[in-house]
């Protein structure tokens, strides 16, 4: 899906909050035929309806998730809205991650990669709330479904999500130390930062 939005005169790919929406619905396992074995024993008829079930989830969880990102954004630029960069026919872009990372929701516990396929560079934005490893308190499984994961490729966003049900969705720690020993660029954007 191609979404572009205006900003300031000029146009960007728009963030795509169905990827969003995917990538975090997946990570807590909320999904009932994406984190399935291609091969396993469900027949296609059951399949489709719990696709249909999966799609209307995604799409609901999208619709809020672009709402609560509006509401942030619109917190911070009231004038936005009379400018037209933000509002209801108005495609949210990655750019507007950073005003969600200090918000009072969901959002501000979660860490979001967005991989670039065109530069090769790795955005992170890390919300106030992302607890670090290194705490005390820090639940690796639920550090692990808090790290949000997208692939920006030209004109869209796409999810990455895990391949098999087994398969262990990685922490902000581990993308990062992965991203350091393969000598990628990467900048953190952290809500917590004073």
């Amino acid at each position: 899906m191609l979404a572009k939005t205006q900003f300031f005169g000029r146009m960007y790919d728009g963030l795509d909050t169905r990827s969003l929406a995917s990538s975090y619905l997946s990570g807590i396992g909320a999904l009932a035929v994406w984190d399935k074995y291609p091969g396993e024993d469900i027949d296609d008829k059951d399949k489709a309806l719990l696709g249909e079930a999966d799609n209307a989830l995604i799409s609901e969880t999208a619709l809020q998730l672009k709402r609560v990102i509006e509401a942030a954004v619109l917190s911070a630029h009231p004038e936005w809205a009379a400018k037209g960069i933000v509002g209801e026919e108005v495609q949210a872009f990655s750019d507007f991650l950073v005003y969600i990372l200090e918000s009072q929701t969901i959002c501000s516990d979660w860490a979001v990669v967005v991989y670039d396929t065109c530069s090769g560079f790795v955005d992170v934005f890390k919300g106030q709330n992302y607890k670090d490893e290194d705490e005390d308190s820090a639940d690796t499984t639920v550090l692990a479904s808090n790290t949000l994961t997208l692939r920006y490729v030209p004109g869209h966003y796409q999810p990455l999500v895990a391949a098999t049900p087994d398969s262990t969705r990685p922490t902000l720690k581990h993308i990062i130390s992965v991203l350091e020993e393969s000598g990628v660029l990467y900048v953190v954007t952290d809500g917590a930062a004073e």
